[in-house]
């Protein structure tokens, strides 16, 4: 390649290479011309040569650091950073490439500093090696659990990103769409403007504008200069806990965030209410947990009690591999139970809450060892019904073991998650509908009369009842529902918050006006209140977008709806993407199939092919056990769209994830028909179906005592939808 004289030499200075190396225009060249062919050993033997003869230099220094970053020896690489910054501490390329290098080992603090000095010492143009730092440090921050200011070094990147660059978009797509990921920390991170009444309006625009370069440093130091005389000032405390998520100090921020909404709940109640409760999501603040155990009792006469447990409806025996639970330690157990705490009903048709079959836990029977003996052994979470578990236990093997008990503690889960999860044995031929209407029926009575009455670390030990009687938890007890109802909306439950408000006397959270409404900025929390029917053309499809785009269910499903029905729409939206993202968001296997199949119509109707959409049916049947339809399926797939390359790589991701397709890309062959009813723990609920357009999602610890995942509900898989891959 050839190097323009003109131009800026790659070390990061701002002289260019006429007046600064011009001497190395040949070196440089070549340099480039051996990176483009991936010379990279070569080159690095090159560059020390260049050092031998400009050990100051910037431009070997850089490329030093750089060749050795690429090679992964880290301890030659810190070698080689350290002396470009030693030498050149002014040099914002030095200073990127240390953050790059102490997010690769961890060092997120370290990290982070280093690319706001890179950014503070940056003149005229940003050097390249700033927007890598900003996707290592990303990077760093998301394993480390910090996706608030993950969310923000991938934003800056993405606004830089070249037009050949789409990394940080798509990682900001997978954090958007993470079903993991709990929605407040989908939210952008937005910056308050300078009130009108406050005095000192050009000192906050300039932290203002520092802060909307990514000066994050520098515009908190300046916000927390102007909060020393204005200390509960809600637009300056909203700014410095934004600009401390971004830095990755988010306890820190989470505390500042907790003031704002102190200072903020008497003029904007729903505000403060968000802000606390995302304060709550990132505190440090352990709620209550419980004890997971295995309670073990000797057994003394080994086939009385196989007998026992045989007979006994209490147990339903798991027809599983049981060679697969043993370890070097021990071998397998001889029979694996499920402890129901009634028996199972004969049929599902006509069942009552009142006579489900409750699993209370999992009883595994051990023969005589060379060191141990014969024993029972039964694993649950110590909470309320363990008690009961263990005398129905007892009562079931009767003198057929020793009632002595000895626990051994397996791990620790939170008192709600055991309150909130709940796990059925229900017939096999319990109707959809039921099922639906069982598990709605007992998740009003555990919100509404178990929750309401759990004492919350977060509200000072309390249970939310007591606490609605108390002015000063009024806040902490909104913010608490509110995080309940987000994971609601991520579990797509079927419940009314209004009436959990209600009973706490909070305020409503319905429909918002219409007026003065700015659906772009609305926070993503509000965004099923949407007056949907009122809503501008441009705002409805603003706002399905973003709700789409963050994996927020209910919403999602309130605005598809109404885009479905407006006629000024009709030619402008694509029909079989919105019966899609019903399928998506729908509770009922039903009817999310009846959304697939619209989906095809609609697509057909288009003058599209309807592939993809026959591969998310198939996903779902696969799902559903109906392998007829499932073959019927397969051979329209591959008689008439096999030829179609979109529909041709979904089939194969689908026939692969349910084994189907061999390693080597051969099919292996489909069952025959329907497998036995399955025989685990199960309850009627939603289908559960993974948010990432691309690849698996990232990892994100839930918050601290956060209500878990939908209760009562099996493990579901996913499925498979177009856009997914």
């Amino acid at each position: 390649m050839t190097i323009d004289a003109y131009a800026y030499p790659p070390c990061g200075t701002n002289k260019k290479i006429k007046f600064y190396c011009p001497d190395m225009v040949a070196d440089i060249e070549k340099i480039e011309r051996m990176l483009q062919g991936e010379q990279r050993v070569a080159c690095l033997d090159f560059v020390r040569k260049m050092l031998e003869k400009h050990p100051d230099h910037s431009v070997p220094l850089f490329y030093n650091a750089i060749l050795n970053l690429q090679l992964s020896d880290e301890h030659k690489a810190e070698e080689a950073v350290n002396l470009f910054l030693e030498k050149h501490p002014d040099n914002p390329a030095a200073h990127a490439l240390k953050a790059t290098l102490e997010a690769s080992l961890g060092k997120g603090d370290e990290a982070i500093d280093e690319l706001q000095t890179a950014l503070e010492k940056t003149e005229e143009r940003l050097h390249p090696s700033l927007y890598d730092a900003f996707g290592a440090v990303g990077q760093m921050l998301l394993m480390t659990g910090k996706v608030l200011g993950a969310r923000s070094h991938f934003t800056l990147q993405s606004n830089l990103a070249p037009d050949d660059d789409n990394m940080p978009m798509q990682m900001l797509m997978r954090l958007n769409n993470s079903p993991e990921i709990p929605i407040f920390l989908k939210q952008d991170l937005s910056l308050a403007e300078c009130p009108a009444d406050f005095p000192r309006k050009e000192e906050f625009n300039k932290a203002l504008q520092d802060a909307a370069q990514g000066l994050w440093r520098k515009g908190l130091h300046q916000f927390e200069e102007l909060r020393a005389g204005a200390p509960r000032n809600p637009a300056i405390l909203e700014n410095i806990a934004a600009l401390q998520f971004s830095l990755g100090q988010d306890d820190v921020a989470a505390k500042t965030l907790h003031t704002y909404a102190v200072a903020e709940q008497r003029s904007d109640f729903e505000a403060a209410t968000e802000a606390e409760a995302l304060a709550k999501a990132l505190s440090d603040q352990d709620e209550e947990q419980i004890d997971v155990v295995n309670a073990s009792m000797p057994i003394h006469e080994m086939e009385p009690l196989l007998e026992k447990l045989r007979v006994d409806e209490r147990c339903e025996h798991l027809p599983i591999d049981l060679s697969q639970l043993g370890t070097e330690e021990s071998p397998p157990p001889r029979a694996a139970y499920l402890l129901l705490d009634k028996p199972r009903a004969a049929s599902g048709v006509d069942l009552t809450l009142e006579n489900v079959s409750s699993v209370l836990g999992e009883l595994l029977v051990f023969g005589k060892e060379t060191d141990r003996p014969a024993r029972t052994e039964f694993t649950s979470a110590k909470g309320p019904l363990f008690d009961e578990a263990i005398s129905t236990l007892k009562e079931i093997c009767g003198d057929a073991v020793d009632p002595t008990v000895s626990e051994d503690v397996q791990g620790r889960i939170f008192a709600l998650q055991d309150l909130m999860n709940w796990q059925w044995r229900l017939p096999d031929d319990t109707p959809n509908e039921v099922r639906n209407r069982l598990m709605t029926e007992k998740r009003q009575e555990v919100i509404l009369e178990k929750w309401v009455n759990f004492p919350l670390l977060t509200l000072s030990g309390k249970t939310p009842l007591e606490a609605s009687k108390d002015t000063e938890l009024r806040l902490p007890l909104a913010a608490e529902v509110l995080t309940l109802e987000m994971v609601g909306q991520q579990e797509k439950w079927k419940f009314d918050f209004c009436q959990l408000r209600e009973k706490l006397s909070l305020p409503g959270a319905g429909t918002l006006p219409a007026e003065n409404l700015d659906v772009l900025n609305l926070p993503i929390t509000r965004l099923h209140r949407l007056p949907v029917s009122e809503l501008s053309d441009e705002d409805l499809i603003q706002g399905y977008g973003r709700s789409v785009i963050r994996g927020l269910n209910k919403a999602v499903e309130i605005l598809a709806n109404e885009l479905l029905v407006r006629e000024s729409l009709k030619d402008q939206i694509d029909r079989s993407q919105l019966y899609g993202e019903l399928a998506r968001t729908a509770t009922d296997s039903d009817e999310a199939l009846s959304f697939l199949k619209k989906a095809q119509e609609e697509a057909a109707q288009q003058g599209r092919s309807p592939g993809l959409w026959m591969v998310a049916e198939l996903s779902m049947r696969f799902e559903r056990r109906e392998m007829q339809e499932a073959q019927v399926l397969m051979q329209t797939l591959m008689s008439k769209y096999a030829q179609e390359p979109q529909t041709a790589q979904a089939l194969f991701g689908v026939l692969q994830r349910f084994g189907l397709i061999t390693p080597d890309g051969r099919m292996a062959g489909m069952p025959a028909g329907p497998p036995p009813p399955p025989s685990g723990p199960e309850a009627g609920g939603g289908l559960w179906t993974p948010g990432a357009p691309a690849g698996p999602p990232p990892q994100a610890a839930p918050p601290q005592g956060a209500p878990p995942a939908a209760g009562g509900e099996e493990k579901k898989s996913g499925l498979w939808l177009p856009g997914m891959d």
